[in-house]
């Protein structure tokens, strides 16, 4: 909606003061502008799959007959880590 005003019975050099400027008003909207609401949404879904296999096999004195005393140590470390950092 567009309202236009026109002042005609005034002087082209002549210029309204502070009491007359209050009575010329605009035209106004009766009712508020209508905004959505802002929605921030910072979910995420992440899916992090660690799949390890290990086999350790010592072998140490197979296939000798008659031996003693073989001695052997196996020591493995297998180790695994995931992180969401947001």
């Amino acid at each position: 909606m567009t309202t236009t005003l026109a002042i005609k019975d005034l002087s082209v050099n002549e210029e309204l003061d502070t009491r007359a400027m209050r009575a010329v008003r605009g035209g106004f909207v009766p009712f508020m502008p209508v905004f959505s609401a802002v929605k921030i949404d910072s979910t995420f879904n992440a899916q992090q799959l660690i799949g390890q296999t290990q086999n350790v096999v010592n072998m140490n004195g197979n296939n000798t007959a008659f031996a003693d005393d073989i001695k052997s140590h196996v020591s493995s470390t297998q180790n695994a880590e995931n992180n969401i950092y947001r």
